[in-house]
């Protein structure tokens, strides 16, 4: 997933991280320190199955499906981490255009989607 860098030129993000199947942290870029990068992953790894989670307890309680997560964000008073499937990208809120960043992350996670052109 070496395609992280084209995270960082999206305005406003800061730091960009891959996750692997179990939590642990594949690759990271930008300015996050190694310790907190391997915390981030494991944190986003385990909020994306709590989302998977809720999406399966709505497909339940409505008898309907189409409730998968895509993504997801939290957002602080400054910062911000958005997640799509394993990748993830801290940005900083006064500069960022959240749909710029969730189109970058679903480009790079859903190539297929977004086919160049």
């Amino acid at each position: 997933m070496s395609d992280l860098n084209k995270l960082l030129v999206v305005k406003g993000v800061i730091a960009a991280l891959h996750f692997s199947d179990d939590g642990s942290l594949a690759e990271s870029v930008g300015e996050l320190d190694r310790t907190h990068a391997n915390l981030l992953a494991a944190m986003c790894y385990a909020n994306g199955r709590i989302m998977h989670q809720g999406g399966d307890i709505l497909m339940a309680l409505s008898g309907t499906g189409g409730w998968p997560p895509h993504g997801w964000m939290m957002m602080g008073g400054k910062l911000s981490v958005c997640a799509v499937a394993d990748v993830v990208c801290i940005v900083s809120n006064d500069e960022v255009s959240f749909n710029a960043v969730f189109r970058a992350l679903a480009e790079l996670t859903h190539p297929a989607a977004y086919p160049p052109g």
